[in-house]
Parts: structure tokens; sequence; C-alpha cells
């Protein structure tokens, strides 16, 4: 019988120079973050004892199998840079085009999605991975969820989870907001594009095999509409145009007010106990 609350989590992580961004490139410092800083991030969601399906690089994979230990992990490694340079090379011509930095809001300029080929192609490449765990049938259970690398930046971000499990519809994609009512239309889609709108996170996703493989063939498609039309953009606002485009097969579930993190906290099968369910399963782990 299959477990209907079991995920399966995918996730990557190659270095695409984020802890040598500064003020001297027009960007803003908070955004400067080294390798290490990822890997401690990491270690956190790291923790949970939920199967994992790591894409890196070499340089890394020694490192992600150090901090897993024992728990059940497949780790893959990738050259996405040789894999993707036709790619990459596509989108910095955009990125260089008058045209395309002229339609950018002037004020968001500083923000990778409009300077780094390496920043958008990375961010793109979420539902990739997640197919191709699929397709290789590197995944045992029936529910994956993409969280991002660096997702947990403390351990509190965890909400003391140890295995995370929860009951998603899976006959839909579960995207997660952080507002609870908006309307998208197109026009909304590409001003959050270029305006750096945030409606939608990119750092979670979660929903059935099936489901997977249907939206990253939509994901695909809403990719190459933004590429054909002289624009590119990260995860978030190829999720957005995904939304409109979906014919209702995906799911909208409220994190919160700008709660971007709080996704342990509001969807593990313990927030659908009772507070008796709750004390025994408390009871349990003594």
């Amino acid at each position: 019988m299959v477990d209907k609350a079991e995920i399966t989590i995918v996730s990557a992580f190659f270095d695409i120079g984020r802890g040598n961004w500064g003020e001297e490139k027009g960007h803003p410092g908070y955004l400067k973050r080294s390798c290490e800083k990822y890997i401690d991030y990491f270690s956190n969601l790291a923790e949970l004892e939920n199967n994992m399906i790591i894409f890196t690089s070499s340089e890394f994979v020694g490192k992600i199998q150090e901090i897993r230990g024992n728990k059940d992990t497949i780790i893959v490694e990738m050259d996405i840079n040789n894999k993707f340079s036709k790619c990459k090379d596509e989108i910095r011509a955009i990125q260089n085009s008058s045209k395309f930095k002229n339609s950018v809001d002037q004020s968001q300029l500083k923000n990778p999605e409009y300077w780094s080929p390496d920043y958008v192609l990375v961010t793109n490449l979420k539902t990739y991975f997640v197919r191709k765990a699929i397709k290789e049938n590197l995944v045992k259970t029936n529910l994956v969820a993409w969280i991002d690398f660096g997702y947990c930046r403390s351990k509190e971000t965890l909400n003391g989870v140890k295995k995370w499990r929860y009951p998603f519809v899976d006959d839909k994609i579960n995207f997660f907001t952080i507002n609870k009512n908006f309307n998208i239309s197109e026009e909304v889609v590409i001003n959050s594009i270029l305006k750096n709108e945030v409606f939608i996170i990119g750092g979670a996703i979660v929903g059935s095999k099936k489901t997977w493989l249907e939206f990253s063939e939509l994901v695909f498609c809403c990719q190459k509409k933004i590429l054909l039309g002289g624009m590119v953009d990260d995860d978030q606002g190829i999720f957005m145009m995904a939304f409109l485009e979906s014919n209702g097969n995906i799911k909208l579930n409220y994190l919160g007010k700008n709660q971007w993190f709080s996704l342990f906290k509001r969807f593990d099968e313990t927030t659908k106990l009772s507070f008796l369910d709750k004390f025994k399963m408390l009871l349990r782990l003594y």
C-alpha cells in the first residue's frame, strides 16, 4: 500500500559565484553568500530522515555525503555549465540587450535575475532535476518535493520535524504563496518579471510523480515562451506563468504573509493531529 504522506526530497547545489557578489558589482551586499554558507544551511535540511536526491558538481559530493551520513541519499554528479552552455549563452544575450534592460524596473537591475546568467539558469532547472530523478527511477515514494538547498537557514525552520510527512493532494502540483489573495493575469505575470514582484515562492514545491512530469512539460513551455519574448526571469516568474496556464492543475497553499520559511510549521502531518494524537506521538519518541 502506498503511503500517501511520505515524501522524497529533491534538491541541488552548484557554485554560481555568489560568494563574490558585492556592491562593487552593483549588487546589494546582503545577497553575498559563500558556498560554505549554503553547506551550513543544508546541514539543517539534511537532518530530516526523508529520502533525498541531491544534484551537484564533483567538488561538493563528499561534503554532502558526510553531512547526510547513513540517511537514505542519492547524489547525482553533474556539470551544468557544460550541459547547458547554449542555454546560458541565450540567457546572457537577453540580459545584455538594451531592450530588456530598458524594460526592467531600473531600481531592480541589481537583482541577479537581470544580470547573472548562472543564477537564472540554476533557478530554472528545478523541474528538470525532479523530472530526471523520476525518469531515472530514483524516487520510490509517490510524493516528491523540491526544497531549495539553502531553504533551512536555521534548525528552527524545521520546527522540530524529524521526518517530514504530509498528505498533500497528489492530483495537483502544490505551490506555496506568501500572498493570501491575488489575481494572476498575463499582465500581472509580465509586471512581476520586470518589477521583481513575488507571489509564489520557488523554494518548495510538492506533487506526485505523475503531476511532476506533467508540470515539467508546462514549465518548459513557459520558459521557451519567455525567452522568445526577449525576457528572462528566475523560477518565481516562470511559476506564475505556469499557474496562469495550468488549467486548475496547481493548488496554492498559503504560508502566511511574508512567511517564506514556515513550510514545516504549517504543512507537517502533526499539524493535522489533535492534541491527544500529538501527545501520543510525543510518548512514542521516548
